[in-house]
């Protein structure tokens, strides 16, 4: 079985000004990396056989702390990697609001029937992220793992490891530096153990002062 610590990343910049990330590589902000040395702090007495995150320095810089103290490598998986925005990449809510309201209404109402302009749908996001829990699973299948990834990815692999519909997006909160943790079975099959636990951030100044974004 494997036991698999699924981590949002810490805040940025963008993250407080309500701009769509996407593939920019934006890092964390100071608070993020509070939130990191925290996360670190809260788990370094776990296990962990591997770490893993996506190649987007956010996530990267959000696992550090943590693979000093356990001296080990943060692998970078691609499949993991932050959805592809296309043409929102960037751009803040409010001017997204006025200038696609179609689209915008719908991702708040039916995210999954969304595919972004130049840029990706749930679906294709579902399929890469699956697949690279898949291999971290191939990769320590009796192993303890943490992997650290992107608000969309997370709320996504939640639905996914549980055989839920993406329709069921905006149900799921993941908030910064929040850990998930699942279990995984020989035959692939999950179990959800814990969900959107931000407990070690509690004492970091402006920490969890944000909405879903």
């Amino acid at each position: 079985m494997t036991r698999l610590y699924l981590v949002r990343h810490g805040q940025t910049a963008w993250n407080k000004q309500e701009r769509f990330r996407g593939r920019a590589d934006v890092p964390l902000d100071a608070v993020g990396l509070a939130e990191a040395r925290a996360l670190a702090q809260a788990y370094r007495e776990t296990r962990f056989d591997a770490l893993y995150a996506s190649p987007l320095s956010r996530c990267q810089q959000t696992l550090e702390p943590l693979a000093r103290i356990l001296q080990l490598e943060v692998a970078s998986v691609e499949g993991l990697a932050d959805i592809d925005f296309g043409e929102w990449q960037g751009r803040p809510k409010t001017e997204i609001r006025e200038q696609d309201a179609e689209r915008y209404e719908q991702w708040m109402s039916s995210p999954e029937q969304v595919t972004f302009p130049n840029g990706e749908s749930l679906a294709q996001v579902r399929q890469r992220a699956l697949a690279a829990v898949g291999r971290i699973h191939s990769e320590q299948p009796d192993g303890t793992v943490a992997a650290c990834t992107h608000r969309v990815v997370c709320k996504v692999l939640v639905c996914g490891l549980l055989g839920v519909p993406d329709a069921l997006f905006w149900r799921i909160r993941q908030d910064a530096t929040c850990v998930n943790v699942f279990e995984i079975n020989n035959h692939g099959v999950a179990t959800l153990v814990s969900l959107n636990d931000t407990h070690h951030a509690r004492e970091v100044a402006g920490s969890g002062t944000l909405a879903d974004f």
